[in-house]
């Protein structure tokens, strides 16, 4: 392998540890295990719920639905917590069939009614957002058992447990990525739906799994999130949807389809959970953070189309 073939290979992870190194110069406190720690801590959902959307876009499509979904998903399990007598365990079913049920319907509306996934979605969005309205009302819920609790707050061998989850759910989507014909599949139909539909692929049936895997993991992320805060309200999943858009973008997954992984989403989440990390650590205001983060993700973008000109 050449330098300029590893570097283009490995330019987003250079590009987080040269981060790191100028965090850690600008404030040594950075580089303390307990702060290390807690990035990987608060990126754990982020990296879940754009695990579902790495997904989606490798088909060449796109989930706007995702912060409903894990909106909705939350406040169903904080419903099933706190308005019933049922075991916390419900709640976490409840939550993940939500989930499920709206990936479902966004696969059904993309690959049979054949609506624009961008259309499909947001509709999506919407009518989840609307549930959770519905759901809810004015007042949120918290005060959660502390079984549950520890799904988002718990300590296991010295490591957080959304941290093993999120792990967990690396390791089976690379598996299910690489080594499934369904996973292998996901990649052909993003790289050409009409040659995979003429080799016998069931293109409708692999874009219905697809969007419902996505479900899944953002409710699944939602109920991280909900065990971490005790808490849940309307708006819990809205921050959510841009990062889970920009993370497997700026991890080198194609936007078209066909290209890309968990891997590259779990660098480009991290990326962004560092300068942030790194300018509350330098006290720089939440304005100024937002303006950096948009930049990050145009800069890394503009990598990815450089980057496939070089590799053409």
């Amino acid at each position: 392998m050449t330098l300029k073939s590893f570097l283009l290979r490995f330019s987003r992870l250079l590009a987080l540890v040269l981060l790191s190194m100028v965090v850690a110069v600008l404030n040594p406190n950075f580089l303390k295990i307990s702060n290390l720690i807690n990035i990987v801590r608060q990126a754990s959902p982020q990296i879940i719920i754009s695990a579902g959307m790495t997904i989606v876009l490798l088909t060449g499509g796109i989930d706007l639905s995702i912060g409903s979904v894990v909106t909705l998903a939350s406040i169903i399990a904080g419903y099933v917590l706190t308005q019933t007598k049922l075991h916390w365990s419900i709640a976490i079913v409840s939550a993940l069939g939500s989930g499920l049920l709206c990936g479902l319907v966004s696969g059904i509306l993309v690959a049979k009614v054949k609506l624009p996934s961008a259309i499909a979605t947001y509709g999506m969005l919407w009518v989840g957002r609307g549930l959770a309205f519905a759901i809810m009302g004015a007042f949120p819920y918290f005060g959660f058992p502390n079984a549950f609790r520890y799904i988002g707050r718990g300590i296991l061998l010295g490591i957080p447990v959304p941290i093993w989850i999120m792990v967990a759910v690396a390791l089976v989507v690379y598996l299910f990525l690489k080594y499934t014909t369904l996973g292998k599949s996901i990649y052909a139909v993003g790289a050409n739906p009409y040659a995979a539909k003429a080799s016998g692929l069931r293109v409708d049936r692999i874009l219905i799994y697809t969007y419902m895997l996505s479900g899944l993991l953002a409710a699944l992320g939602g109920i991280i999130l909900t065990a971490r805060l005790n808490a849940v309200d309307q708006d819990i999943g809205a921050p959510f949807l841009l990062p889970a858009i920009a993370s497997p973008v700026m991890g080198g997954t194609s936007m078209t389809g066909g290209r890309g992984g968990i891997g590259g989403t779990i660098i480009g989440t991290l990326i962004m959970t560092v300068l942030v990390n790194a300018m509350n650590l330098l006290r720089i205001s939440s304005l100024w953070q937002q303006f950096a983060i948009g930049l990050v993700v145009v800069l890394a973008v503009w990598l990815d189309m450089w980057i496939k000109k070089k590799t053409a």
